[in-house]
């Protein structure tokens, strides 16, 4: 069985989809507890010495028809529970993919930065003592030796 999650497939749940799917759940968990209680008592009277023998054979074939009923009840709720987490996860992956492109995007662009004027003060400080440190050290130099990096 494949299971396959087109962009048509996708859409967002409405709060009276979210509500019906509540209700939905809370009463298939009520059908499957009577059917238990139904199961548990036809095995009672299958079993039963005061049962006719007759009437054995029904009860477990009765029994039979009811386990088999709860077991499409159960996969039928698997499968809806399985939709639910498919489109939570294609949901969570839409999300996380226009987060990266918003991120991406942001990258793109050179970030502006104003700097404090005590930020100022400090850098303009430091270029003029590396400026006089240069001075010194390109007077050192022999005249038109220059340096290769």
């Amino acid at each position: 069985m494949q299971v396959t999650m087109d962009e048509d497939e996708f859409h967002e749940e409405s709060p009276v989809e979210k509500s019906i799917n509540t209700w939905r759940q809370s009463e298939r968990k009520i059908m499957i507890d009577t059917i238990q209680d139904l199961i548990q008592t036809s095995h009672k009277y299958s079993k039963s010495q005061y049962t006719p023998q007759a009437q054995r054979a029904r009860w477990t074939k009765l029994a039979g028809q009811l386990i088999w009923y709860k077991d499409q009840i159960l996969k039928s709720f698997s499968l809806e529970a399985l939709t639910i987490q498919l489109q939570d996860l294609h949901k969570k992956v839409v999300e996380s993919q226009e987060r990266r492109e918003r991120q991406s995007a942001s990258r793109n662009y050179p970030t502006i930065v104003f700097r404090k004027p005590e930020e100022k003060k400090a850098e303009d400080a430091d270029k003029a003592q590396d400026g006089e440190s240069a001075e010194a050290t390109a007077a050192d130099d022999p005249e038109g030796a220059k340096e290769i990096a």
